[in-house]
């Protein structure tokens, strides 16, 4: 039976005075070749692109209709509406943590207040962006299942970063990452 440590490759234990000198000019070199290679990249125009409104709008628009149904996912558990804005990755990850306040007996009820586009950063062809949000959130945390409120914050404003990427001719979240709560 195959398990996750027999299918591991032993670490390279190895510090740069362990090895030989010809291994470590090798490495210098490669990370060299590898800084230069990623200058010229981003010197010849692989680097960010102009963001046309379009496509601010167009970002813009997926996630005010990504975060109500977010809401609802972690309200209800049904995370199926949620499939026609992202991958499968983020909800793994969104089940998780709905599993995991389940286990604890609790259900937490997100609702969003206001959104705001902070920056966006396109690249690949504008098919990959990162979009920097300012959102304020009431946050309404109840027992599960007698649905006893046990706590609540309203107003609650958060930095929030989202990978997003074109596929198909439709944007979808790869990655929601809670930057910064902003304590009052």
């Amino acid at each position: 039976m195959l398990n996750s440590s027999t299918m591991q490759r032993p670490l390279d234990r190895r510090t740069p005075d362990s090895l030989s000198p010809r291994r470590l000019a090798a490495r210098v070199r490669l990370s060299l070749t590898l800084s230069l290679a990623l200058s010229l990249a981003l010197v010849l125009g692989c680097g960010p692109e102009t963001v046309s409104d379009d496509k601010a709008e167009a970002l813009e628009q997926i996630l005010r209709a990504y975060l109500p149904v977010m809401s609802e996912g972690y309200a209800t558990g049904n995370l199926e509406p949620l499939r026609e804005y992202a991958v499968e990755k983020e909800l793994s990850r969104m089940f998780k943590r709905i599993s995991d306040l389940a286990a604890e007996g609790k259900t937490v009820e997100p609702e969003l207040k206001s959104l705001t586009v902070e920056d966006i950063y396109l690249w690949g062809g504008g098919a990959n962006a990162v979009v920097s949000t300012f959102e304020v959130w009431d946050l309404r945390v109840y027992a599960s299942p007698s649905h006893a409120l046990l706590a609540e914050e309203t107003d609650q404003p958060n930095r929030v970063k989202y990978h997003i990427k074109r596929r198909a001719g439709r944007w979808e979240i790869l990655n929601r990452e809670l930057v910064q709560t902003i304590q009052q």
